[in-house]
């Protein structure tokens, strides 16, 4: 069973954060789905890892326990926007 995670302060744009709703089954597991998602190149990987790796040590994210939703990114807004 999944979790869906509301993660706040990532997805930068204009020093504005966004935000990205994903569903799924761990801590370690989402990672590997945000990564997947919007880290494609060199810039993504310095600037993006650390903003997620950030966001989630100062607990800036919600989780709703055991939602019947399959993995994935469920909707995104990036800052700025």
């Amino acid at each position: 069973m999944n979790n869906l995670y509301i993660i706040n302060e990532v997805l930068f744009d204009d020093f504005t954060p966004g935000m990205a709703v994903i569903a799924a089954p761990s801590l370690d597991r989402l990672r590997e789905v945000f990564i997947e998602k919007f880290v494609d190149d060199k810039f993504d990987e310095k600037y993006m890892i650390p903003e997620y790796d950030k966001a989630i040590e100062n607990k800036k994210y919600k989780v709703i326990e055991n939602v019947n939703h399959p993995e994935g990114v469920i909707s995104y807004v990036y800052g700025g926007s």
